[in-house]
């Protein structure tokens, strides 16, 4: 009996390991996965632009292994000033493939940051006080560029103040014109100006000059129940200075007095004006409204200016010309100009005024 189960257990023994030497090994795939560059660093400028870069100097060689079992990834060190790109097999499948040569699984490439040089000058409302300083700082400092009727009207203080405005969510500039008191810097009488503008003593890339394209943003409210003269009432001007023409501006955005009122695009190649484009003024009270005029100075160059009401994106007014005359001869610059420039004579028009100013720039490009 006991020789029977020895003589048992021996088939047994025998059986299993016949079995296990008859189990062929497992054969993995061999793959050389590799991911190389074909520059050592890359300077960018945007996260778009260092993706893209990136995306032109990795190359992945898979081998046979298949794509989807593959994983690549970036990995950037704290200060983005490099990035290791790595490929490697997914964990699920690790058991499947064999890679001969893993030192040429990661590369290294440097990241360089582009020092992006600002184009545009910005002037932002910054809370009450000191109005007049900041304005200056930014259109021509240590010099003037306000234009204001505080002259004849001093008790009433500064005429452009800073208040916080709650549809924008920011502080703003308010520019106060008065029917009575206020007059045209103690010079013209029959007229009252409140402006801003940029001059000979700005800094040049504030200066419009010919073959230069430039770009003017700014956001404006007019108040409820806003009054025009049937004359003018000027909210902002781009002006040539130099040559016979200086005085009549180039461009004009004013508000007049009819039936309806009406706001007006007006332009003057030579010393008359012309009116290129008019609308109802009535949808651009009580609301903000964004501007952007881009304008090419030359004797062939384009104009374009679109006013968007801030709240619904409707642009209220729009207007194009891609063959325009933008320069005089003897110009030796363009300068814009903002605020409130009304004539008085027919002051029975006209009430005391508050227009509202925020988030002026100028482009060179």
């Amino acid at each position: 009996m006991h020789k029977l189960k020895y003589t048992l257990l021996l088939f047994i023994f025998f059986i299993l390991y016949a079995c296990e030497e008859s189990e062929a090994p497992i054969e993995l795939v061999s793959a050389d996965i590799s991911v190389t560059a074909s520059m050592t660093s890359i300077t960018w400028k945007d996260d778009a632009d260092l993706t893209q870069k990136l995306q032109d100097a990795l190359i992945y060689d898979y081998k046979s292994a298949i794509i989807s079992h593959v994983e690549r990834k970036l990995t950037f060190n704290s200060d983005s000033t490099s990035v290791d790109a790595s490929i490697s097999f997914k964990s699920a499948f690790q058991n499947d493939y064999f890679d001969p040569n893993k030192s040429n699984n990661s590369v290294t490439i440097d990241l360089l940051k582009e020092v992006q040089t600002k184009n545009y000058v910005e002037l932002k409302a910054d809370g009450p006080g000191n109005t007049y300083n900041l304005i200056t700082s930014v259109l021509a400092p240590g010099y003037n560029p306000i234009e204001t009727p505080d002259c004849n009207h001093a008790a009433f203080g500064d005429h452009i103040d800073e208040i916080f405005d709650n549809d924008l969510n920011t502080n703003v500039f308010r520019f106060h014109i008065h029917t009575v008191n206020d007059n045209d810097r103690c010079i013209k009488f029959d007229r009252q100006r409140n402006e801003i503008k940029t001059y000979g003593k700005s800094p040049a890339k504030l200066l419009g000059i010919e073959d230069e394209k430039v770009i003017y943003k700014w956001k404006f409210k007019l108040s409820d129940g806003f009054q025009s003269s049937p004359k003018f009432t000027h909210i902002h001007q781009l002006k040539s200075v130099g040559g016979s023409l200086e005085s009549m501006p180039m461009y004009t955005l004013t508000t007049r007095k009819g039936t309806p009122d009406q706001l007006e695009l007006r332009y003057a190649e030579t010393d008359t004006q012309i009116t290129l484009t008019k609308t109802d003024l009535t949808p651009f009270i009580g609301t903000w409204l964004e501007v952007t005029e881009t304008i090419e100075y030359g004797m062939n160059g384009t104009y374009e200016i679109v006013i968007n009401d801030i709240k619904t994106g409707e642009a209220l007014l729009s207007y194009s010309n891609d063959n325009i005359i933008n320069w005089r001869e003897g110009a030796e610059y363009v300068r814009p100009k903002w605020g409130i420039y009304r004539s008085l004579i027919y002051d029975e028009d006209l009430r005391d005024e508050t227009l509202l100013f925020a988030d002026f720039s100028i482009e060179e490009r």
